[in-house]
């Protein structure tokens, strides 16, 4: 079984089966749309496709560097950062190519959290466009740098003086993505994989940027796209 053809509970505990997996990867975006998640068994991933699973609800009051936001209401100290339940959405089943066999589940919060939760916004405003007679037809677009750095060369730098992938000014250049053409094509080969098709990919102006261009799709799966990448 193909990721692509979970819809339902059954067909994913049937593709984890057939795969013979001990665990998946399950993730939710948090207040920022940052994935945070962690490896689950079998067996808890069976059991919660019924009825949801326990995940601290701190991901809606902290930023990227785990940081208090110092003007939230829902979670903080004052509430002692409970769980909230995660509902498992099966039709967001995805390779993890460079995980072997490895897949990945996304989740989204359940009531009350879902009033925060970016899929839950996203989920609402989406059926509020249906109900106008509309639908939601999304392509992203990123520039990004690329360095060639680590998490720890970068904080020695005090992430300054960062090498870039390539030095000066050369925008759409073909001799830069054939002399990094791995790099270039294990980008496109994972993007694929994870149903995060790019239907552009190309050297921006500047050191070391790169600008990728999704693939249109419908508003949740064109955000959950956006956000993978």
């Amino acid at each position: 079984m193909n990721p692509s053809d979970v819809k339902t509970a059954a067909d994913a505990r049937a593709i984890v089966e057939e795969r013979d997996l001990s665990h998946v990867k399950v993730g939710i975006f948090d207040i920022d749309g940052v994935l945070r998640g962690k490896y689950m068994s079998r067996e808890k991933l069976f059991s919660s496709l019924d009825s949801g699973f326990g995940f601290c609800d701190v991901v809606l009051g902290w930023d990227s560097h785990d940081q208090l936001y110092d003007n939230v209401t829902f979670t903080g100290w004052h509430t002692g950062f409970p769980d909230a339940t995660v509902r498992i959405v099966p039709e967001s089943c995805r390779a993890i190519p460079w995980e072997d066999n490895m897949l990945l589940f996304l989740g989204e919060l359940a009531p009350p959290a879902d009033a925060y939760c970016p899929r839950g916004v996203l989920g609402r405003v989406v059926e509020r466009c249906a109900e106008l007679g509309y639908v939601s037809r999304v392509g992203f677009e990123y520039e990004f740098f690329v360095f060639e750095e680590t998490p720890h060369s970068v904080r020695d730098k005090n992430y300054r003086d960062l090498k870039p992938l390539a030095p000066g000014f050369f925008g759409y250049s073909v001799l830069r993505n054939s002399v990094h053409s791995a790099f270039y094509a294990d980008l496109l080969a994972g993007t694929n994989a994870m149903d995060v098709a790019l239907e552009g990919l190309h050297e921006e102006t500047g050191p070391g940027v790169l600008e990728a261009a999704i693939a249109a799709a419908d508003g949740m799966a064109a955000a959950d796209k956006a956000a993978l990448l």
